[in-house]
């Protein structure tokens, strides 16, 4: 038996295992639910067989809402790979579009000059907003070829309507790529963007912009205590809490496992202090529950390191001094907040 012989018997002996346990635990035998439970039966994703022995061991029962969840967090990837393969669907509509305008009417000079700028403009990076720019000068290039004749306006319609249908999923797959599925905050690509821009807007108006770390204090250990299912929701509990303490204009994402960041803009290091305890002091006072079983689950705290930014330093300095002074909180006994200040004494 050759190696392709051995994986297709090898996959067919996952198929064989996953749709009897989804039968058994009542799980619709959906594309997304059979992609999660195959890599849960073969082993390949740890995190994804552990969270299903879980809700497996409390009886869970296996909800619409639960197997999405399942495949958005363990399964699904929505990353660059993707929202480039929409830039290159839209951008071969638009050259159809185009390339069919010129031949329809003649006027292939006027329509290749378009081309190539239009091409120029839809780049590797392109945004929304560019993206839009390019339609509109299309569109308004082509209202009037839609006068010459049938044949033309069909074309141009059928071909609008299939851009705008790309638009739209380009714009879902951008914003899916820059938030975090289980808190439905900003995740850290997102901060990355952010960063640049408010930080050259610190710069070029020379205001204060300072950068909260927050950290929850023993989460592996509440992990491991009350089960990762509980463990998620006071992550969600977590970023809506820090949501209500900031103000609209600041900036808070997930920054990784159970660290929260916060840009606070038009902020000294002083205000971003106080924005901190405020924070720091309703977590330590907040009693957590169950939300099924209301049962107590005593209380979690947090450490904020904060630092502010200065004009012409790399942004890795700017991240790192927050994050120094995080490990001064939680290193001189947690539940604290410190500052770059700090840092010096």
């Amino acid at each position: 038996m050759n190696d392709q012989e051995t994986r297709r018997e090898e996959i067919n002996g996952y198929l064989r295992l996953a749709l009897p346990l989804m039968a058994k635990h009542n799980v619709p035998a959906t594309p997304k639910n059979y992609t999660t439970w195959f890599k849960h039966v073969s082993g390949s994703n740890a995190a994804l067989t552990e969270a299903i022995d879980e809700l497996i061991s409390q009886g869970k029962e296996f909800t619409e809402e639960i197997n999405d969840n399942l495949y958005w967090k363990f399964c699904a990837e929505k990353d660059e790979h993707e929202l480039q393969k929409l830039r290159e669907d839209i951008q071969q509509v638009l050259l159809t579009v185009l390339n069919e305008a010129a031949e329809l009417c003649g006027e292939t000079e006027k329509y290749g000059s378009l081309i190539t700028h239009s091409v120029a403009k839809l780049s590797e990076d392109a945004s929304v907003k560019e993206i839009r720019s390019v339609m509109g000068e299309i569109l308004d290039e082509t209202k009037a070829i839609t006068l010459v004749g049938t044949q033309v306006q069909q074309t141009m319609e059928a071909k609008t309507v299939e851009l705008e249908t790309l638009q739209k999923e380009f714009e879902q797959a951008k914003a899916e790529s820059l938030l975090d599925f289980l808190t439905n905050i900003p995740n850290r690509k997102a901060f990355n963007e952010k960063l640049v821009t408010l930080t050259a807007e610190a710069a070029t108006e020379e205001k204060d912009l300072c950068l909260l770390i927050i950290d929850i204090d023993h989460f592996k250990k509440f992990n491991d205590e009350f089960g990762h299912i509980v463990g998620d929701e006071v992550l969600k509990f977590v970023a809506r809490k820090i949501n209500d303490v900031i103000r609209g204009w600041d900036f808070l994402a997930r920054f990784g496992g159970e660290e929260f960041i916060v840009l606070l803009p038009q902020t000294p290091l002083h205000g971003a202090t106080t924005v901190a305890e405020n924070i720091r002091q309703y977590f330590s006072k907040a009693k957590l529950r169950a939300a099924t079983t209301s049962k107590p689950l005593g209380k979690i705290t947090v450490s904020i390191g904060i630092s502010r930014f200065q004009p012409g330093e790399a942004l890795e300095q700017f991240i790192d001094r927050a994050d120094q002074a995080l490990y001064l909180a939680k290193n001189s006994g947690r539940n604290l907040v410190s500052t770059e200040s700090d840092l010096e004494n």
